[in-house]
């Protein structure tokens, strides 16, 4: 028979379990308007930004800047130096908000076939900082968000760090593995890739939507420099608004579970509890019936 004592200690522990969820939901909650607030906020620059650097990717003019190029086969077959951005988040508690990153990061490994010996990865917050650490990934950028700075800056330096690696011919592509925030009860991660621009194609042309780019010596062209460093720097912040928002989302959806599924052993729980009463009582009444007897 079960012990009563211990049904009712797992009841009480499972409540308290249920009250702390359920703060962390209004918590997360809270912290989900503010953050989707932000996302959106930017969201509209963001994609203005992606326009525009569209019609200037395609001008003819620009296609000896360093941040173009293409591949060779030679260099598929020995092996590309990759870099890899993975945006995660510095707490847990938030479902499978992470491991669905490190998922599509396994997957983009073989299906690219690239060599892990030539990956340089440039992280932002402690769960893939401690995840890459761990699995003896080369970390050329690890930042926490903790670590007091403003996102903006953030963002700032770890641009700074990869494309300074990328024009140092350290890393000859460089890929954005972050999680899109789709709906408050979807988030999916999602690979893209930035760097080098595409100058190859049918897209290839002398026009740029209107913008006029003068061809100068050697392409040293520093408006162009300032408009793609300030284009990666808006994508970064966008892609850690966004990680924000789905994180908060996450937590929130991840903690509605956890309240439900506590109420749900609790009612089980109780139910059991009951029973083994019953029996209990049972038990005692037969035991005084059969005292009753023997005494007659």
């Amino acid at each position: 028979m079960p012990n009563l004592k211990s049904i009712k200690r797992k009841i009480s522990s499972i409540k308290n379990t249920r009250q702390i969820t359920k703060a962390m939901k209004m918590v997360a909650g809270s912290k989900f308007k503010k953050n989707q607030a932000a996302m959106n906020e930017y969201k509209a620059y963001a994609a203005i930004y992606d326009g525009i650097m569209d019609n200037i990717k395609n001008n003819s003019v620009l296609h000896l800047h360093p941040f173009y190029g293409k591949i060779g086969e030679k260099d598929k077959k020995t092996g590309v130096n990759t870099g890899i951005i993975i945006i995660s988040t510095d707490r847990g508690l938030c479902g499978s908000f992470n491991i669905n990153l490190f998922k599509l990061f396994n997957e983009e490994i073989k299906s690219k076939g690239l060599d892990e010996s030539k990956i340089k990865i440039y992280v932002l917050g402690k769960k893939a900082y401690d995840f890459f650490k761990k699995n003896n990934y080369g970390i050329s950028f690890g930042m926490l968000y903790s670590d007091g700075d403003s996102i903006l800056n953030i963002a700032e330096l770890l641009c700074d760090t990869f494309i300074q690696d990328f024009k140092n011919k350290k890393i000859e592509e460089v890929y954005i593995i972050s999680n899109r925030y789709i709906s408050t009860l979807q988030q999916r991660a999602y690979s893209e890739k930035i760097l080098p621009f595409e100058a190859s194609g049918d897209n290839v042309s002398g026009k740029s939507g209107g913008y006029l780019i003068e061809e100068t010596a050697g392409y040293e062209n520093e408006i162009m420099d300032t408009i793609f460093n300030n284009y990666f720097r808006t994508k970064i912040y966008y892609k850690i608004l966004e990680s924000f928002a789905g994180e908060q989302a996450s937590r929130m959806n991840a903690m509605d579970n956890a309240t439900r599924n506590a109420g749900k052993l609790i009612n089980k729980l109780t139910a059991a509890y009951n029973k083994a009463r019953q029996t209990a009582v049972t038990l005692e009444i037969l035991d005084i019936i059969n005292g009753v007897n023997a005494v007659k």
